[in-house]
């Protein structure tokens, strides 16, 4: 029976995660809460709620665009386990906000319509007068 892995090097989590190493130690810098175990000759070692947080910082900072600043306000002090269980809400209101435009966007592509056929009245006037 092969034992259950607990722990990643920052090699392994880095080329898991399509991240280079040294984005992985400045992240360390600026999210306090990103602590990974450091044990002889400071080698660092992620336990698998280290790379859930890591995932979800990159999931903030690359696909919803959020700055760092704006990450670390999110996360405040909470510790990692409430930043991991309140991270759903976070993402949900993106997928909220999608929805509501969906189901909006038909009403709002006829008025969209209407106020492009205005303005491009007033600049054919504009045109003709000039």
């Amino acid at each position: 029976m092969k034992p259950i892995k607990k722990f990643n090097t920052i090699k392994q989590v880095a080329s898991n995660i399509n991240l280079p190493q040294h984005v992985l130690r400045f992240w360390e810098n600026k999210f306090k809460q990103l602590k990974p175990l450091k044990l002889s000759g400071n080698r660092r070692y992620y336990r698998q709620v280290d790379i859930d947080l890591i995932i979800y910082i990159k999931s903030l900072l690359h696909e919803d665009h959020i700055s760092i600043k704006g990450v670390q306000k999110i996360f405040g002090n909470q510790t990692i386990n409430q930043i991991l269980k309140n991270k759903n809400p976070i993402l949900n209101k993106k997928n909220v906000l999608t929805q509501n435009k969906i189901l909006k966007k038909d009403n709002n592509d006829k008025n969209n319509k209407n106020i492009f056929k205005e303005i491009l009245v007033d600049l054919k006037k504009i045109k003709n007068s000039i």
